[in-house]
């Protein structure tokens, strides 16, 4: 008998519990393709599926952000974490039932905050929309979750920390943090006046960049030496960039507020540490593709690194055009447009999700044992990216021209806006098309490596057998 590793040991404490967070953020995955393309529909025809109530675009349009990022997001998150978490401290997993018992809970509580909102049960907060009664069951088993995976860190053989550790973890805290400040200012002594609306919007802002963000930070830093075989170019500049995003990103969202009903000083802040955070992004970027150009080939060639690395260079592009978006001069045109989507998904589209489906087609094989078919990652990575590009383009140009013409009072609004607007719209109707069939793809292989087969179960059943006698 061949006796196992360390990693392949970790890999097998690991399995049952990364492979259900998995299993769990494809579902999640589906649904929220399906919320988008119907969101997407209404925008091209108002009367499609008008018969039902619980279609409306208000309520789709919502189910839809709260299963991609708390669903599709919030599970693979785990999975992410746990699995690298665990790797770098070369430490087995801990809680296996308590994972698995604390996942159930959030994707229950998920499920009916969702059909919450889908019947009318809502909180006016951006990215607090679903009812108020699944967020105590939403924290707690979020906070189980955590708590498990820092034990895992805290048992780790080596002492000292590299960046991936730092980007994980800290999500793993920033999200609670943010919750209960939000939460509290919102539900439990609830804010006045216009603070309301700031609190609103720096949370669902917020979630995206420390929470979402550091994940795929994370997820890059781990990966991409780990595949290539070589350390991340000028390594030295990392802390730089995780202190700088720890301290910028939060108070930079704010800019979005920007002609709203607030006190001129909290965008111009915004801008502010806005246009500060380039330094962070350039840092990112330098790590990252300083690292990867070395060779090229051995990216192109290893489909999982192809994922990362189309998800880090639509971070750094997307992320300089949005400082240039948070200019004053600039957000007058822009900040009551639909390039507000274009924003909301690169980040969970063309920079998260392709990173993390990278990490999965990373992890699977060493946590299953079992390869993924190169043709079907393949396929997947081309669906995805066609679907990013096409998506991301038309919410740009269309965002713009929508800015540009919402700027003229002599215009007639539905003659002139809308119908320049509308041709954009059934070109995100025809991405979202592409990439909730790539999402299917992914899923497909997902389980497929996750599942075994009849003749998998059938050979495992011969062998007990065989054993018995």
């Amino acid at each position: 008998m061949v006796k196992e590793n360390s990693e392949q040991i970790i890999d097998k404490s690991l399995k049952l519990a990364v492979c259900f967070f998995i299993a769990s953020a494809g579902l999640w995955l589906l649904a929220a393709a399906f919320f988008a393309y119907i969101a997407s529909a209404k925008l091209t025809d108002p009367f499609f599926l008008s018969s039902f109530e619980l279609f409306t675009y208000g309520k789709i349009k919502l189910a839809q952000a709260n299963a991609f990022v708390y669903g599709w997001g919030g599970n693979s998150i785990f999975a992410v974490t746990l699995w690298v978490v665990a790797r770098l401290a070369q430490a087995e997993a801990r809680g296996k039932v308590l994972l698995l018992f604390a996942g159930s809970i959030w994707n229950l509580a998920i499920t009916f905050g969702l059909l919450g909102i889908l019947d009318g049960h809502m909180t006016p907060h951006e990215m607090l929309e679903m009812p108020v009664e699944v967020w105590p069951a939403l924290f707690l088993s979020y906070g189980i979750i955590a708590t498990l995976i820092i034990v895992v860190h805290r048992s780790r053989r080596i002492k000292d920390t590299i960046a991936p550790q730092w980007f994980l973890l800290a999500s793993l805290l920033w999200f609670p943090m943010l919750f209960l400040i939000a939460w509290n200012g919102l539900e439990i002594d609830a804010a006045r006046g216009t603070v309301q609306s700031v609190l609103s919007m720096w949370f669902g802002q917020n979630v995206i960049w420390l929470w979402l963000t550091p994940v795929a930070l994370g997820s890059a830093y781990y990966i991409i030496p780990a595949i290539l075989g070589r350390p991340i170019d000028k390594y030295y500049l990392a802390v730089f960039g995780f202190w700088c995003i720890a301290s910028l990103a939060p108070w930079s969202v704010v800019h979005h507020l920007e002609g709203g009903p607030v006190p001129m000083w909290i965008p111009a802040i915004g801008t502010v540490m806005s246009i500060a955070m380039i330094f962070p992004i350039a840092v990112a970027s330098t790590n990252f593709h300083a690292t990867a150009f070395q060779d090229i080939n051995k990216v192109w060639n290893s489909l999982p690194l192809r994922f990362v690395i189309f998800g880090t260079l639509s971070y750094t592009v997307s992320s300089y055009i949005g400082v240039v978006f948070s200019l004053p001069a600039v957000a007058k045109i822009t900040q009551f447009s639909i390039i507000n989507e274009f924003h909301f998904n690169q980040r969970v589209y063309g920079f998260f999700s392709m990173i993390i489906f990278g990490m999965v087609y990373h992890m699977l094989p060493r946590i299953t044992g079992k390869e993924i078919a190169k043709s079907a990652k393949s396929f997947h990575f081309w669906t995805s990216a066609f679907g990013v590009l096409v998506l991301l383009l038309a919410y740009l140009i269309g965002g713009l021209t929508h800015g540009v013409l919402a700027q003229q009072p002599s215009l007639d609004w539905a003659s002139s806006v809308i119908s320049s607007v509308k041709p954009y719209f059934l070109i995100t109707e025809f991405a979202f098309i592409i990439l909730a069939f790539s999402q299917l793809v992914f899923v497909i292989n997902v389980w497929k490596a996750i599942i075994p087969s009849p003749f998998e179960l059938l050979n495992k059943l011969s062998l007990i057998k065989k054993g018995a006698t």
